[in-house]
Order: structure tokens, then C-alpha cells, then sequence
């Protein structure tokens, strides 16, 4: 991967899509690609912050991992967005893990030539909060998705947003193609497998998705 390769990858992100063509050049400069297997763990909680990621290619899912072991995906992140920056600024431990949901390709910018950058920089500052407050009002939304919908609103929703982030979108459903198993619903969703078993064939009965392997429709109005 080219400098100008990265250049122009993270002039189409939010985080830096206001930042000028010199402090994206410094910052292509100390810059590095990446690539992550379908599976593979970019890191985990707990660990100590190196750099911010820049995802290019394909899903990672954010995860929080519970003290037995069980983990539970709180968010997917997609090509442009932005990982790692809480942990990058305040320079405590990840707050979460990050994993290729499938394969997925990556820039990496280390921890202390981006202070630096953003030490010199205003513009840089500011596209960083404007991030955090775009993370804060996700964050909200979620909150006010578990507290207010019940799990098969979350589920209809939740194969909407893969379909739209890794899918296509047809005349009358939404597509997932995308090799999902329900333990993995069941983790994005915090619930359990069987949960999530129950909802999807309740969906099926009713026509408002369809399931052939690992492709998932989900109609925008029942067939029926």
C-alpha cells in the first residue's frame, strides 16, 4: 500500500475527511496496511493501546469479554470507520476487543507520532470530537434499542444493518450473504442461541425473512 493509497483511504473516513492534504500526507507517512483473517483478533480488552486502526476492507465486530470467558458483540465497524481512538487519546487499557468478522484489511497509525500530529494540529482536534460525539450518540441509540425494543425488533434490525454494510439491497428484501452462525447473532444481540433460534423461525413462518444456507432475506413487508 502506497503512501498516496493511504492518502486517499483516510480522506474518505469521519474522522479525517476535514483534515488538510499536508497533515494527511504526515499522517500516510507514519502509517502502515494491515491485513486480518476472517476470525483473527486485532486485540483484545484490556490491552495496552499501540495506535488507532483505519478499517478499508470488510467487518470487525467489537466485543466485550465477561470475566468466564463469554463474550458479547456491542458493535460492527465497517470500511472507514475509525478503531481504537478512546484507548489512543486517554492512553488507558482497551475498553473492548476488535475481531475480523470477515476478512478485513486495515491502516495503522502508531500511538506517539499521532500525538504529535495532534498536538500541532487544530483541525486534527477537532475531527476527533466531532468522532467521539458521533460514538456518544450511537452509544445512546443502543441503549434506547435494548431498553425500549424486544429481541425480534433488535434481530429484524440487526440483519438490516449487515445487509446494508456487507450485503445488497434488493426490490423487496435486504440481503445478508454473509456466514453467520446464531451463536453469533446471539452474541450481537446479548442474548442466547436459542433466543435467537425461536425469533428466526418465528420470522420464517411469517414470511418476513427467508433463509437458503447462509443468505438471510429480510422483506421489507411480509409476503404473506
Amino acid at each position: 500500500m502506497t503512501t498516496d493509497d493511504i492518502v486517499h483511504l483516510l480522506s474518505r473516513t469521519v474522522l479525517f475527511n476535514g483534515v488538510g492534504e499536508d497533515e494527511l500526507s504526515r499522517l500516510a507517512a507514519i502509517s502502515r496496511g494491515l491485513s486480518l483473517g476472517e476470525g483473527e483478533i486485532l486485540f483484545n480488552q484490556g490491552d495496552e493501546s499501540d495506535g488507532l486502526y483505519v478499517i478499508t476492507e470488510g467487518i470487525l465486530r467489537i466485543f466485550l469479554t465477561a470475566d468466564d470467558g463469554r463474550e458479547a458483540t456491542v458493535n460492527l465497524s465497517e470500511e472507514g470507520d475509525v478503531i481504537g481512538e478512546m484507548a489512543l487519546l486517554d492512553g488507558l487499557p482497551r475498553s473492548a476487543g476488535a475481531a475480523a468478522l470477515t476478512p478485513a484489511r486495515l491502516v495503522f497509525i502508531p500511538h506517539g507520532p499521532f500525538c504529535e500530529l495532534l498536538d500541532g494540529s487544530g483541525r486534527l482536534g477537532r475531527q476527533i470530537i466531532l468522532t467521539l460525539c458521533e460514538r456518544l450518540r450511537a452509544a445512546n441509540a443502543k441503549v434506547d434499542e435494548a431498553m425500549f425494543h424486544d429481541l425480534r425488533y433488535r434481530l429484524v434490525m440487526l440483519l438490516r444493518q449487515l445487509a446494508v454494510i456487507h450485503g445488497k439491497i434488493e426490490d423487496d428484501a435486504s440481503v445478508v450473504d454473509l456466514d453467520l452462525t446464531q451463536g453469533t447473532l446471539a452474541q450481537m444481540l446479548g442474548a442466547s442461541r436459542e433466543a435467537v433460534n425461536k425469533q428466526l423461525r418465528a420470522l420464517v413462518r411469517e414470511e418476513r425473512i427467508s433463509v437458503d444456507g447462509h443468505r438471510i432475506r429480510v422483506y421489507r413487508t411480509p409476503r404473506t
